[in-house]
């Protein structure tokens, strides 16, 4: 293709654009881009190289007048070539460069272009093509669950909804979706994320010290772009499973714009009720709604509107078990974004969006005895954000970032020991808090030389509540001494303006979100990371691995104090405290031929300290596992038919388990107040290991001359009993005079050995 654009001889001239696929428009982000002066000579070096950025999006600076060409490369793509001559009066040119897929070449492509985008520090990317051969129990792809079986990643338990990653809880994880803020991105024990994976284009996991860009959480990053919508033709794909269906639809809406919708159904209380009525396993469903807009102003200006709904219930069978619980949450972002680049070929994302997430634990007891557990909370969490970023490659060898973000935080809190219809509909209990939030940061990603980069950069934040002003500097830089090996070093500050406040007493969910205020002050961390990675010269073999020490400050947990009584603050019954969380990480992965996978494996430590909480002394949270192991094997047959097996384990969690009871009598009366048991230390009790293995088989063919895909999933294949809660119940034994009550530890198990099977096929 030869493209001509005017200039003068002596300007500048700049060329930039973005890389999409010839059939659908989808934009494409990792794809590599060298730029040759005159012609094109084998063994002669380009003039420069990029590559497209998580919007497809690349550019060229500083060029002079004369002919160029570009070739442009990306995984399953054939290369791409264009030709452009540069003369006349215009300084910046603005392209659409085409790519069409090539089957052949796909599985080299992929390998080699997947390992260059894993060398940043810290930082996995994974596509469709990996995600959509593990197991899953619906048939789709699981991005939540999929992380869990990378290195660094914990498994808090069975319940476990969310990500742990190297020491630090859900809450300190910012997920981003098409850079939307969401609370809770997953549904429960991870089984599905709150958005339609079968519509992702990129996701990107930074476990730790990520760049300035990023902001608002101590942990990590989990940074998700979605497809726009095919430009191609409409397509519908529908999915029919034993225990969750889903339904998707895309597709142009003229010749600017496309759509996107899908939706998601799980009816496993349903199975469970009218197949397994008389066990208490626990009772769950859920059911989402994600649907996105995208117009074309111009072809430099793309709008996208975006709208997400979901609602998750987990509740106790009727009639069952000593402890009686119902517990649910729901999530809903409306969003709108502006995609611009100037005649600079600067490029501006700015997006507005509002954000309400509800959270609403009940939780009783039968027993009245001591242990027995009673309480209620409900969270309701409205954000409304205006941030808008900017990303400059006017110097040679930098790429710039600056940009500024603003949020109105709004708040609405129930908190008891106790439920009373009251609580929920008296409109002076609530506790409502609002609170505003403030970000401006700059980063410069520089190639000092051909060995040697960095990303240098930092964050101002300010948080109005008690006029709150901070900077978080942030630095890192890869080496690569020889060959294919890179040593990577970095650090980053981080601030946390939102805390997720649980009980410690209770293993049930409990979240309560709580903002800094006059008496909270922000949470803080900082993070230290070093990590060596390499493979062999043919790519067909990876290794890494990756040491990390994070210490963090100013982290509330609930105090062991007395029961909660409306007329008092909240605040009074938290405990301020520190924490730190340290270890190595080891990952091999083979990506080349007819079995892939890896084999992921952690050590580590995670601490805290309270000063209201174990008596002053450090304990090991619940999400404390010192080792961890994931293996993961994927077998492509044939082209139609693909075996994939995970297995994972985990050392066992921390409990606080009685160590004897006792019972106090009054010197005027015999009567006994109850039971009281007497505690160790926080966690001290470790149970026992979680480990489990999944397995899928799916296999693609044709019914008339439509694609048809039908999948056999077993979760939990060998029906390994792992516990998601335990409570402390009373038991009488004996009869008359020599009746005793015994106190007794029960777990509850949530999904044992479950065959899941289905057809999805797209019409």
């Amino acid at each position: 293709m030869l493209i001509l654009v005017q200039s003068s001889s002596l300007a500048q001239i700049s060329i930039s654009g973005w890389v999409t696929d010839s059939l659908s428009g989808e934009v494409l982000v990792g794809s590599n881009i060298i730029i040759y002066k005159d012609s094109v000579i084998a063994g002669v070096p380009p003039l420069k190289g990029t590559t497209t950025n998580e919007f497809g999006f690349f550019a060229f600076t500083k060029l002079a007048s004369g002919k160029y060409f570009l070739i442009t490369r990306h995984l399953g793509y054939s290369p791409q070539i264009d030709e452009v001559l540069l003369t006349g009066q215009s300084t910046s040119l603005n392209l659409k460069i085409t790519m069409t897929e090539n089957d052949v070449e796909l599985e080299e492509v992929i390998v080699r272009s997947e390992r260059r985008r894993e060398q940043s520090i810290s930082t996995i990317d994974l596509t469709p093509e990996i995600l959509s051969q593990l197991p899953s129990l619906s048939g789709e792809m699981n991005v939540i669950k999929s992380l869990e079986l990378l290195p660094g990643v914990k498994i808090s338990g069975e319940l476990s909804k969310g990500l742990y990653i190297r020491g630090g809880s859900p809450d300190q994880v910012l997920t981003l979706v098409d850079g939307v803020m969401v609370y809770n991105p997953s549904h429960l024990g991870n089984f599905a994320s709150t958005f339609n994976s079968g519509a992702l284009q990129n996701v990107r996991l930074i476990k730790g010290a990520f760049p300035a860009e990023y902001g608002g959480r101590l942990s990590s990053v989990l940074d998700i772009k979605l497809r726009a919508g095919t430009r191609e033709k409409e397509k519908r794909t529908l999915t029919l499973g034993f225990i969750s269906s889903n339904f998707s639809a895309e597709g142009p809406l003229g010749p600017k714009s496309t759509f996107m919708i899908s939706g998601r159904k799980m009816y496993y209380d349903f199975v469970m009720n009218n197949f397994y009525n008389d066990n208490s396993i626990p009772r769950y469903n859920f059911h989402d709604l994600n649907a996105k807009l995208t117009y074309n102003l111009s072809k430099n200006d793309i709008v996208s509107i975006s709208g997400t709904l979901g609602e998750d219930n987990l509740y106790n069978p009727a009639g069952t078990g000593d402890i009686i619980y119902d517990i649910g949450w729901e999530n809903r972002n409306a969003s709108i974004n502006w995609l611009k680049i100037n005649s600079e070929s600067l490029l501006i994302n700015s997006t507005a969006s509002f954000t309400d997430y509800r959270f609403r634990a009940l939780l009783d007891n039968a027993s009245e005895d001591a242990g027995s557990t009673k309480y209620f909370s409900s969270s309701k969490l409205t954000d409304l954000v205006f941030k808008s970023g900017m990303e400059s490659n006017s110097i040679d060898d930098h790429v710039i970032k600056s940009g500024f973000e603003l949020t109105v935080h709004g708040y609405n809190l129930i908190y008891s020991d106790s439920y009373d219809e009251v609580l929920e509909e008296d409109p002076e209990v609530p506790e409502d808090i609002f609170a505003t939030e403030a970000a401006l940061y700059f980063q410069d990603e520089w190639s000092i030389s051909g060995w040697l980069k960095s990303n240098i950069g930092g964050r101002f934040y300010y948080f109005k509540s008690k006029e709150y002003l901070r900077f978080e500097p942030r630095v890192s830089f890869s080496l690569i001494p020889f060959g294919n090996t890179r040593i990577n070093l970095a650090y980053a500050n981080a601030h946390q303006f939102l805390h997720l406040v649980l009980r410690n007493d209770i293993s049930l969910p409990t979240d309560l979100w709580y903002p800094s205020s006059d008496k909270i002050k922000p949470a803080r961390s900082s993070q230290y990371v070093f990590g060596i990675s390499s493979s062999l010269p043919d790519d067909q073999y990876t290794f890494s691995i990756e040491t990390y020490y994070k210490d963090m400050n100013n982290l509330l947990e609930f105090a062991n104090t007395s029961p909660i009584q409306q007329d008092e603050a909240i605040e009074d019954k938290f405990t301020k405290g520190k924490g730190e969380s340290y270890g190595v990480e080891i990952f091999v992965n083979k990506s080349r031929g007819d079995f892939t996978g890896w084999i992921g494996y952690t050590l580590s430590w995670t601490k805290k300290q309270f000063d209201r909480l174990n008596a002053g002394r450090i304990f090991y949270p619940k999400y404390d596992r010192r080792h961890d192991v994931s293996v993961v094997i994927t077998y492509q047959y044939s082209d139609d038919l693909n075996i994939s097996a995970t297995w994972t384990f985990a050392s066992g969690q921390g409990f606080t388990l009685p160590t004897g009871q006792y019972m106090l009598f009054s010197g005027e009366t015999s009567t006994s107040p109850g039971v009281q048991f007497n505690y160790t230390g926080l966690n001290g009790y470790r149970l026992e290991s979680y480990h489990k293995m999944d397995l899928n088989i799916s296999y693609s063919w044709k019914f008339f001359d439509l694609p048809v895909k039908t999948f056999l999933n077993i979760y939990n294949l060998y029906n390994r009993s792992n516990p998601f809660a335990y409570y402390i119940n009373s038991e009488s034994r004996g009869s008359g005079e020599n009746q005793t009550t015994v106190p007794v530890l029960k777990k509850l198990t949530l999904f044992p050995f479950i065959p899941s099977f289905g057809i999805s096929f797209d019409f």
